[in-house]
C-alpha cells in the first residue's frame, strides 16, 4: 500500500525536475541563504526530531498502559472488575491444580443494599460501596485479589489458603463492615460465602458453590459467613 502511494509522488518529483530544473532552483535558493548556516539547522533537526519522537512514544506507552489498567478496573471503587477477576481466577485455578496448592474463594454482598439506595439515594449507595472497599482493603492480603463482580457483590480470590483460614478472613471482614460507620442512621452489614477449590474443579463450579453459600448466609439471617466448616458441600 505504501509503495502504491509513494510511486506517483516519486514520478511527479522526477517530472518536475525534468521540466523546471527543480534541483538547480533549490540549490540556488540554498546558496542565497548559506549565511544562515543551514548545516547547523539540519544538524539541530536531526537531534531534536528523534528526541521528540521518543517523548511521543513514551507518552503513548503510558496512555496505552492506563487504558489497559482501566479496562480491568471498576470505575467506582478502583478495584478489579468482574472480567479481570474471572481471568485471574481461571489462572489461579489452573496453577492450584498444577502445583497441588490450596485456593479459596470468598463472595460477599451488602445486606439490604436496595433499601439503602431507595432510602438515601444512589449517590449515598455509591459512597457506601466506596467506603466499604476502603475499609476492608487494609485487611485483604497483598497476594490476594479483591474485585467487584456485581452491583453490591464482591469477590476475593484467596491464594495459597485453605477454606478454613479463608472463612476466618471472611469473618474478620464481616466484623469490620458491621462496626464501620457509614454516616447513615442504620448499620451496614454484609453476608459471605466461602469455598475451597476441589480436585479437578473448574473456576465456574467454584464460583457456583461459593454463590450458593452466600445464598445460604442470606437465608440464615444475613450478616454471617457460610464456609466449608459449615458441613455443606
Amino acid at each position: 500500500m505504501e509503495l502504491l502511494f509513494c510511486s506517483p509522488l516519486f514520478l511527479g518529483i522526477i517530472f518536475l525536475n525534468m521540466e523546471f530544473d527543480a534541483a538547480e532552483h533549490v540549490f540556488a535558493y540554498l546558496q542565497q541563504y548559506e549565511s544562515m548556516q543551514l548545516d547547523d539547522l539540519l544538524f539541530s533537526l536531526m537531534f531534536i526530531l528523534p528526541l521528540y519522537l521518543l517523548i511521543f512514544a513514551l507518552r503513548r506507552k503510558r496512555e496505552i498502559e492506563m487504558l489497559v489498567s482501566q479496562a480491568g478496573t471498576d470505575s467506582l471503587t478502583g478495584i478489579l472488575n468482574r472480567r479481570r477477576a474471572v481471568e485471574i481466577l481461571t489462572n489461579e485455578v489452573r496453577r492450584s491444580h498444577r502445583s497441588d496448592s490450596p485456593l479459596a474463594l470468598v463472595v460477599f454482598d451488602i445486606d439490604h443494599f436496595k433499601l439503602i439506595n431507595d432510602t438515601y439515594g444512589h449517590p449515598a449507595g455509591d459512597r457506601v460501596l466506596q467506603q466499604l472497599i476502603r475499609s476492608i482493603s487494609q485487611y485483604v492480603r497483598s497476594y490476594d485479589y479483591l474485585a467487584r463482580i456485581g452491583g453490591e457483590e464482591f469477590m476475593i480470590i484467596v491464594t495459597e489458603t485453605d477454606g478454613s483460614v479463608a472463612t476466618d478472613i471472611a469473618d474478620r471482614l464481616r466484623l469490620q463492615v458491621e462496626t464501620e460507620s457509614f454516616g447513615l442512621d442504620r448499620a451496614v452489614t454484609a453476608s459471605f460465602g466461602v469455598s475451597q477449590l476441589r480436585k479437578g474443579e473448574s473456576y465456574s463450579d467454584l464460583m457456583h458453590r461459593t454463590d450458593e453459600r452466600l445464598y445460604w448466609a442470606k437465608n440464615e439471617g444475613r450478616n454471617r459467613v457460610v464456609g466449608p466448616s459449615a458441613g455443606k458441600s
